[in-house]
């Protein structure tokens, strides 16, 4: 607990204190955001709890929406992603914001509650685990715990400490009831509880954990015997039957939103400015400001100019860039957002519907969440300290590798644990074309990572190490 609380006194003087814009970062505006919806309590105790508890509609006409929605940045509205996956900004709004029922605001209270809701879940994620790594249990709470991204990212007020707390209980509680099958209340109700929440705060964390965990289950107790040949084929049916039926039945594309998301990833990450209007959603480059002109400061709307040429995309259909040459179009449009391009943007070509397009990122996705960033192209502090760990990373492969022990190891959890790094890599890499992103997005997965070395490692090694030899059995 001491090392997590210097890992929030690091994540606070990052954000706080060596970029002047710190007070803007994802911590401050979550909890500026908690603090519209706390404010209500005094006067409106109402629409606090309406808001806590998801008692409105979506809709600008509801009348939480102008004094409370308008002012919230990171609320959201409805589009393609949050109609398949609730958007999972919200939950940690509203948890912050009862949060400040006895933390009045304050960013160390709020930093406290995090620290201690990730300290929770890895602890229980150790708990669940250390049965299969015997005479490595101390090797497996430095990897859940001490992974540099892992300390860092937990350490904030962001939805990371929660996602990890939540992963923690999740996989403590199915291994409770379905491994071990200790079928009690108390890990039912953990069970129930730690599956919705991941539902609303990041589903397809959900979704990659879970089959995965079920294979395993699956092998471990029917003694399957050509284990990859079943992972293998298991896997391709189990998510290509769930894409298809989403689609086909629920009317509800997986695919279309990965593309959607991507697409959305590579225009943000270019920067630029951005207008809607009906369905027509245009981009000028973040330093033009002379194809079009403000004609109301007050509601924010714009003409563009004629003859001017832009891009633009059909709001129902995100998947295809339309290019204007010679622009007639006089109506008004609203701003909707004005983004600098982002300074860690990864070169991807845009995401296409299609299976080519899929097959021919895959293969970089993967290696960009992998191996990014690394110290030829690092831009920042934080690009250093996350290629300083891909390099440790590197390195205790080797080491683990080099010192394999002559026993195989445990084939199931080795693919289980494959299993949700691939998977989890690929859809984080070919969604995700910014490296500050990706190493956040892969936090909940660096432990997985590293238990696949640790497999094969023979701690016998240890015992030639006078220093270390007494922490080894």
């Amino acid at each position: 607990m001491i090392v997590k609380c210097l890992g929030c006194a690091a994540y606070y003087w990052v954000y706080f204190c060596y970029y002047p814009a710190g007070f803007n970062g994802d911590s401050a505006s979550t909890l500026n955001d908690a603090k519209i919806i706390y404010n209500a309590l005094p006067d409106h105790p109402v629409d606090f709890f309406k808001m806590i508890f998801g008692l409105h509609s979506e809709s600008d006409t509801d009348p939480l929406y102008e004094p409370y929605f308008k002012a919230i940045e990171k609320w959201g509205r409805a589009d393609i992603t949050s109609d398949f996956f609730l958007n999972d900004n919200r939950t940690p709004i509203r948890i912050n914001a009862v949060i400040m029922l006895f933390s009045f605001g304050k960013y160390a209270v709020h930093a406290l509650v995090m620290l201690l809701i990730s300290f929770v879940g890895q602890f229980a994620f150790y708990k669940a685990l250390k049965d299969y790594f015997p005479k490595k249990e101390l090797l497996l709470a430095a990897i859940i715990f001490l992974a540099p991204s892992v300390l860092f990212w937990t350490s904030g007020v962001l939805k990371e400490p929660i996602a990890i707390g939540l992963l923690g209980l999740f996989t403590y509680s199915y291994f409770k009831l379905i491994i071990h099958q200790e079928l009690k209340l108390k890990y039912m109700l953990l069970f129930v509880l730690s599956l919705l929440m991941f539902l609303i705060i990041k589903p397809y964390i959900i979704v990659l954990l879970c089959v995965p965990l079920v294979l395993f289950t699956i092998v471990k107790r029917y003694q399957i015997k050509r284990v990859v040949l079943f992972y293998i084929s298991s896997l391709i049916i189990v998510y290509g039957v769930g894409i298809l039926s989403l689609k086909f039945i629920f009317h509800k594309d997986v695919l279309n939103t990965i593309v959607v998301r991507q697409n959305d990833f590579v225009s943000l990450s270019k920067g630029g400015r951005f207008f809607i209007k009906d369905d027509k959603y245009v981009r000028f480059e973040y330093n033009d400001t002379t194809h079009f002109h403000r004609v109301d400061s007050i509601h924010e709307l714009y003409q563009l100019n004629r003859h001017s040429a832009f891009m633009y995309w059909n709001t129902h259909n995100l998947r295809d860039t339309i290019y204007e040459t010679n622009n007639k179009d006089t109506s008004y449009f609203t701003l909707r957002a004005v983004c600098a391009p982002s300074g860690s943007a990864i070169y991807m070509d845009r995401l296409q519907y299609s299976f080519s397009s899929f097959a021919k990122l895959i293969p970089q996705a993967f290696f960009n969440v992998l191996c990014k960033p690394f110290f030829y192209d690092s831009r920042s502090i934080l690009e250093l300290m996350a290629s300083a760990e891909n390099l440790l990373m590197v390195l205790f492969f080797a080491f683990c590798f080099a010192f394999k022990a002559k026993q195989a190891p445990d084939k199931n959890m080795l693919l289980c644990c494959l299993s949700i790094v691939i998977f989890s890599f690929i859809l984080i890499g070919i969604t995700t074309t910014v490296t500050g992103a990706i190493v956040r997005y892969k936090v909940p997965f660096i432990p997985f990572l590293l238990m696949i070395p640790l497999l094969y490692l023979d701690m016998s090694v240890f015992k030639k190490i006078p220093f270390v030899r007494h922490l080894v059995k």
